[in-house]
């Protein structure tokens, strides 16, 4: 499976397309009916702050795409949280860290988080892997009307850790519906057993979130979710396509698997003042 070389070009692209589906995905919420989620969204210099009063999603509190020559705004950036007593993240652009934007930081009381990985692969239709699931899998993409069954999936598969409520399940068909995005449903003897989304901004597909149903975990159906993506990305557009997830992670060891290596990207910073 081709793998990108890592160029400072192929690192900016992938920090944008983080910024624009956030972007996309903010504006979106704020844009729902009576903006349920109460989102902000203001540019600081060249970085974006995303804000939400939601509990569900204040970990989409965060400050993207901050650059060494935005280091004066970086106490209003920060404000535009503090002073609703919300916590926030910021990510600093790979390349753009400075002594001086260090020492700005530590100041303002944020720590740092480390330096983040993104993994990624060439898609190549004809170069997917020939992994095969335990159980036999069809996988289909998902149409619009499918949104009740849709969620469904999404709402056993991850009800365990807090994500079944209606307004987090709102927030999902609003990020998933997001134009460009396509969605899919892999079915074992045509039961619905798990979900999966795929994002795609710029020629950038990105491995949305996808999850499957507890008695069906382990049997290679996410690998499967993984490789149906990437084997439609090229006739999506796409020349690149991205994953999340945490090192280490079994996200990441399935990326592995399916030929995706990591890319290294900017750092990220927590404020520890609120």
């Amino acid at each position: 499976m081709p793998f990108p070389l890592i160029t400072p070009d192929l690192i900016a692209r992938i920090e944008q397309f983080h910024l624009r589906f956030s972007l996309a995905r903010m504006e979106a919420l704020q844009a729902l009916p009576g903006n349920p989620y109460a989102v902000e969204i203001q540019r600081f210099g060249n970085a974006l702050a995303f804000k939400t009063h939601s509990p569900l999603l204040r970990g989409k509190n965060r400050i993207q795409g901050f650059r060494a020559e935005d280091v004066p705004y970086l106490h209003e950036a920060l404000n535009f949280f503090r002073k609703d007593d919300l916590r926030c993240t910021l990510g600093v652009s790979y390349g753009q860290m400075t002594q001086d934007l260090f020492m700005q930081l530590s100041a303002e009381g944020l720590w740092s988080c480390g330096s983040g990985t993104v993994a990624c692969i060439v898609p190549d239709r004809m170069l997917v892997s020939e992994a095969r699931a335990a159980a036999p899998v069809q996988i289909r993409e998902s149409s619009l009307s499918e949104k009740t069954l849709y969620l469904d999936l999404f709402r056993q598969a991850f009800e365990a850790r807090g994500e079944g409520q209606a307004d987090y399940l709102q927030f999902q068909w609003t990020e998933d519906t997001l134009p460009g995005c396509r969605r899919y449903i892999a079915e074992v003897e045509n039961v619905p057993v798990a979900f999966a989304s795929f994002p795609i901004i710029d020629g950038v597909g990105f491995f949305g979130t996808a999850g499957v149903l507890p008695a069906w975990r382990g049997g290679g159906i996410q690998r499967a979710l993984i490789d149906r993506r990437i084997a439609d990305a090229p006739s999506f557009g796409c020349d690149l396509v991205i994953g999340g997830g945490s090192l280490f992670s079994t996200t990441h060891r399935n990326f592995e698997r399916a030929g995706l290596r990591l890319v290294p990207v900017g750092s990220v910073w927590t404020d520890t003042m609120v």
